[in-house]
């Protein structure tokens, strides 16, 4: 497997550290070897893949096409996600990869106006993208839709799907190929520049490395703490959910539906979803999180379950009667403007760091990756960075969690009270 990139320039007779083992790390990681790099190593409290990552939807398109405002960069770096995981396929082992594309339904024409226009009417919506009414949605969807209890669609063909787990294991599988080293079981409690290099304390003893790439998602403060640094991030508990198998075509689309602030999709027969209605910003929970990993937030779980199920099963014939199998839970971080954030933390220029996925991070994983790679390279940029900057915020500004959420942009006017939550 080819990272597609560029290494011109770099400087690879190094150690550099990766601190985080998600999909954001470990695609730095993996950039970082293809580019030659002498030794590259991966830290991660768990198994790599196995917190917020392997919590996620699983979902790659181009959001930048009315979806997130991330504008020409992002949607090279969705494009490059595209890619990347296709080459990941490649490989020939099972990554649950769908290239099914992505359906934005709207349930009104309210909703088609305030949600489904502006994907239709991007610039960066690609040439084919398709613009369905309630009937043609029905015939892509397979059975999943009702067409009688929707309006039209936004239906992207080049979106894909997949399992992020599995997709984890074999881009893990690629670092150790080409000699990484992967420290598992094994958490950071703090990073130091030394000027020369950098040292990272951790239970199982301290780490020397001339750079370091900090993409530690929900704990990625913590470790910026003695650096003097602060992203301004909202850690949000995000509940996934898992049906018992109801017979559904490995060839159904993902799909959003903002009305019902709805992600859902096939997953080997059974049905996956979530619902931002029952997402909840960790400083609400009255909860910290203790230990790198994924919650258990039995409550919010059940909440998810028993108050959407009634709804989405008047919309989504093969919810009804369907059984809760699995669930799961990661806390994706967003920021004020709900843009990524990849850079050199300021005045340390041996550390980079990178976040902000605004539950986009499977899509955004793999560029993201390669940015961080480049930056601890020296390297040229693949797009520009000004959108993404670290420092485009007054740390000031943002004090708590809770200033970082009453900052970002509304979901809509139908919910600008409360971007998480059933209230609206």
């Amino acid at each position: 497997m080819s990272s597609n990139g560029s290494h011109a320039g770099a400087d690879v007779n190094r150690h550099i550290a990766v601190i985080g083992g998600g999909i954001i790390g470990a695609s730095t990681a993996f950039h970082l070897l293809q580019a030659g790099v002498r030794q590259v190593t991966l830290i991660d409290a768990g198994k790599p893949g196995s917190a917020t990552t392997g919590a996620g939807a699983g979902f790659v398109s181009h959001w930048s096409a009315g979806m997130i405002p991330l504008g020409e960069e992002g949607f090279h770096v969705q494009q490059y996600g595209l890619d990347f995981y296709r080459r990941l396929h490649e490989v020939g082992v099972e990554i649950g990869y769908r290239p099914n594309g992505t359906l934005i339904m709207a349930l009104t024409e309210e909703g088609r106006e305030q949600f489904v226009r502006p994907v239709l009417e991007s610039p960066y919506a690609p040439a084919e993208m398709q613009d369905l009414d309630a009937a043609q949605i029905g015939r892509k969807m397979q059975g999943l839709v009702d067409p009688a209890k929707v309006h039209s669609a936004a239906y992207n063909p080049h979106g894909i799907q997949l399992d992020t787990s599995l997709a984890m294991a074999v881009l893990t599988s690629q670092i150790k190929e080409r000699g990484g080293i992967v420290c598992d079981g094994t958490r950071v409690t703090a990073v130091h520049d030394d000027g020369d290099g950098v040292r990272i304390e951790a239970d199982k003893g301290e780490i020397k490395a001339d750079a370091a790439v900090v993409a530690a998602g929900a704990w990625t403060n913590q470790l910026l703490a003695g650096l003097g640094w602060n992203m301004p991030l909202l850690r949000v508990v995000a509940t996934r959910i898992v049906t018992n198998d109801r017979g559904l075509p490995s060839t159904i689309p993902t799909v959003q539906c903002r009305e019902l602030r709805l992600w859902l999709r096939e997953t080997f027969g059974a049905v996956m979803w979530g619902t931002g209605r029952h997402y909840k910003p960790l400083h609400r929970t009255g909860e910290e999180l203790a230990d790198p990993g994924q919650p258990r937030n039995t409550q919010l779980m059940r909440e998810t379950f028993e108050q959407e199920s009634a709804e989405l099963e008047t919309v989504f014939p093969p919810l009804r009667g369907a059984e809760l199998a699995s669930w799961a839970q990661g806390v994706p971080c967003y920021t004020p403007d709900n843009a990524l954030m990849v850079g050199k933390v300021p005045g340390h220029d041996n550390i980079v760091v990178v976040g902000g996925d605004n539950e986009s991070g499977v899509t955004h994983g793999p560029g993201l990756g390669r940015l961080a790679s480049e930056l601890a390279l020296g390297q040229t940029p693949f797009v520009s960075l000004d959108r993404f900057r670290v420092d485009r915020f007054d740390p000031a500004a943002f004090k708590s969690e809770a200033d970082v959420e009453a900052a970002m942009p509304a979901w809509g006017s139908r919910h600008n009270a409360q971007r998480f939550g059933r209230e609206a």
